[in-house]
């Protein structure tokens, strides 16, 4: 797979993730949050949508119950619903177990692969073959 070329895609506005996350997305927020021995990581993207993956990182925050996926809202969460997910400068790209595919687009100015890259390294160990990186 061959990115794009000039890869910029600063957050200027809030979003709410999951019902729960109020974020500052500007730049300055963290794509990687830990509370109750609980990882998430979210973006916020153009047109005011997200992605975000949830795993407990032990057995008592839910390790053994997956890896939770939503974009855009919760009715397009679940456990356990990514086949393959494409990392690229201008978005994420999922095919969902159901064949269905999602496509979310990063915002202008956005820069933060590494963040994100060790946020769904985390997410998916012992999965890491679901996870591609193109940037």
């Amino acid at each position: 797979m061959v990115c794009c070329a000039g890869c910029n895609p600063p957050y200027k506005t809030a979003a709410k993730f999951a019902g729960k996350y109020l974020l500052n997305m500007s730049n300055e927020y963290e794509i990687e949050y830990i509370k109750d021995d609980v990882l998430t990581v979210a973006v916020k993207g153009w047109m005011g949508g997200y992605v975000l993956w949830r795993r407990g990182l032990s057995v008592e925050a839910g390790s053994e119950s997956g890896i939770y996926f939503e974009y855009d809202s919760q009715k397009n969460g679940g456990y356990n619903n990514v086949h393959e997910c494409t990392v690229t400068c201008d978005g994420i790209h999922i095919v969902l177990a159901n064949g269905n595919l999602a496509h979310f687009y990063f915002v202008k100015g956005f820069n933060r692969f590494a963040e994100l890259k060790s946020g769904l390294k985390t997410i998916y160990h012992g999965k890491e073959s679901i996870v591609e990186f193109c940037i």
